[in-house]
């Protein structure tokens, strides 16, 4: 793998701009074998880092002024300043996820007292496909991260900074939990990862050395970005809400669903304990909350919701608590080497996904179906 980047990193090294020594960082896309929107939902996952990556070079300015450059002509340069409230760009340009990064490290970096996070230049080539599910833009929100981070000459434990990171890309409007970060920073070769959340934990499973896992574009693309963003922040929401009318009727105190004793035992009482759906009127009766207080914390200011007047409940919460149950069987299974086993669950995972979580498609479905 070192001598494939060779070629890539001379090309960003030739002409950057800066002044002192070039540093370079790198970060994978992912694949998710098991475990689909169950992260932020504090509940495990099962990823594995992919070939394709993000690669940045970047080198110290003696400035606060940031310069991007991308290898790919389709982004424009950008400039901006590292402030402690750095301006977003307009929504889907590339450098906020840039952006993203330095307002978390230097948050961070001056809350630990270990270094100011100074400007740089950056030229940046990413190899991972945009939209296509494999986490390209925390890909290039981790590359710029640990670049910038080494710019300041400072170091985080890399289980803090994948948190750090999650955190950070609420910048962009997603409300995301932390797997992909996780998996970018703490992925080993010839392993999957088993990810655990708040706090978050991971640890390697050995994938058969005989195993092969094909990643294939159903041509459809999700702009994290874009329409899809409010999409996927519909379903955190929903998941959020179906954990507060859950723990009302338990008498229980829970943020997520994984913050619920034993949540997978739950599944066999789901139809009598949630609505299938709810609307925005009848969530104070069905949370006990004012409605001053169920926006504050369920429809924070600026969040963007495919429809935010109408929530399925109890199809979300049943997707999220049968998957926690598919990861650790699938862990199981691997960890075995019964890849027909792991194979039943992921088409179990997607036909959960499909019919109860609603993030599938027609060309998806038969793509799984070949």
């Amino acid at each position: 793998m070192a001598r494939a980047l060779e070629p890539r990193a001379a090309a960003l090294l030739d002409g950057l701009t800066g002044s002192g020594p070039a540093v370079l960082a790198r970060a994978p896309g992912r694949v998710n074998l098991i475990g689909e929107h169950t992260d932020y939902n504090g509940l495990p996952v099962l990823p594995i880092a992919i070939d394709r990556d993000v690669l940045v070079a970047a080198r110290r300015r003696d400035d606060d002024r940031v310069e991007l450059a991308n290898a790919d002509p389709a982004f424009a340069p950008r400039r901006y300043r590292v402030g402690p409230a750095i301006p977003s760009s307009p929504p889907g340009d590339w450098a906020n996820y840039h952006k993203a990064a330095a307002q978390a490290l230097a948050a961070e970096l001056a809350r630990r007292r270990l270094a100011r996070l100074p400007g740089g230049a950056f030229r940046i080539d990413g190899r991972v496909p945009a939209a296509a599910g494999l986490s390209s833009s925390s890909a290039l929100l981790v590359a710029c991260g640990l670049a910038h981070l080494a710019l300041a000459g400072a170091e985080l434990p890399r289980p803090e900074l994948a948190e750090l990171f999650a955190r950070a890309e609420r910048y962009v409007g997603t409300l995301g939990g932390g797997m992909d970060q996780a998996t970018a920073l703490l992925a080993q070769a010839g392993q999957a990862l088993r990810i655990d959340f708040f706090p978050l934990r991971a640890r390697p499973v050995p994938v058969p050395p005989e195993s092969a896992f094909v990643v294939a574009h159903s041509l459809e693309r999700a702009e994290k970005s874009g329409a899809a963003r409010g999409h996927y922040n519909q379903r955190v929401t929903e998941c959020a809400l179906a954990c507060a009318v859950l723990a009302r009727r338990l008498g229980t105190a829970a943020a997520r669903l994984g913050d619920l004793s034993a949540p997978e035992t739950l599944l066999a009482d789901l139809d009598r304990l949630l609505p299938e759906e709810a609307t925005r009127a009848a969530l104070p009766a069905l949370t006990g909350l004012a409605a001053d207080a169920l926006g504050r914390r369920f429809f924070p200011a600026g969040t963007t919701l495919a429809d935010p007047a109408r929530f399925r409940l109890r199809a979300r919460a049943r997707h999220v608590l049968g998957e926690a149950a598919r990861v650790a069987a699938a862990e199981h299974a691997l960890r075995a080497g019964d890849l027909g086993a792991l194979g039943a669950l992921m088409d179990a995972s997607h036909q959960s996904c499909a019919e109860d979580f609603g993030v599938s498609t027609p060309a998806l479905d038969r793509l799984v179906a070949v």
